[in-house]
């Protein structure tokens, strides 16, 4: 009798850490920082940033977009791939996927375009860096 109820009190509390709340993974600090590419003259005026709570994407001139980290996957390969997943402004749930390479001190690279390198660039004008210097800035993040 004493086993049969050891046996529930173990089933009950891994039923109750299967309904645990999901716990969010961040962005490792390796994909961490604003990124640019020369590698396309097409490109010269995006760039992206990857933040422990945010992904910046500039689309281009001054369109940008600002979507929260819901997700952070990795899977290592040859070269790790990390995937990050947020939700659009409809509420539709995307994917950022991009691979790091050591390459050059560490570069990204999208998975549909392989030949095309985007390296980390602090200094990189972006229409919303004014947003986050004034946040990291504030006396509240401190």
């Amino acid at each position: 009798m004493k086993r049969n109820g050891w046996c529930v009190s173990v089933g009950v509390l891994l039923l109750l850490s299967g309904c645990a709340p999901e716990e969010v993974f961040r962005p490792e600090a390796e994909i961490e920082g604003r990124w640019v590419t020369s590698d396309d003259p097409r490109y010269r005026d995006r760039a992206f940033e990857i933040t422990e709570d945010f992904l910046y994407l500039l689309q281009g001139r001054d369109t940008f977009a600002i979507h929260k980290i819901r997700d952070v996957a990795i899977v290592d390969d040859d070269l790790p791939r990390y995937t990050i997943e947020y939700r659009g402004d409809e509420g539709d749930l995307f994917s950022f996927s991009v691979y790091l390479s050591q390459e050059d001190g560490g570069t990204l690279i999208f998975p549909n375009q392989m030949e095309m390198k985007w390296r980390r660039d602090p200094d990189a004008y972006v229409p919303w860096g004014i947003l986050i210097d004034s946040e990291r800035n504030s006396p509240a993040s401190d």
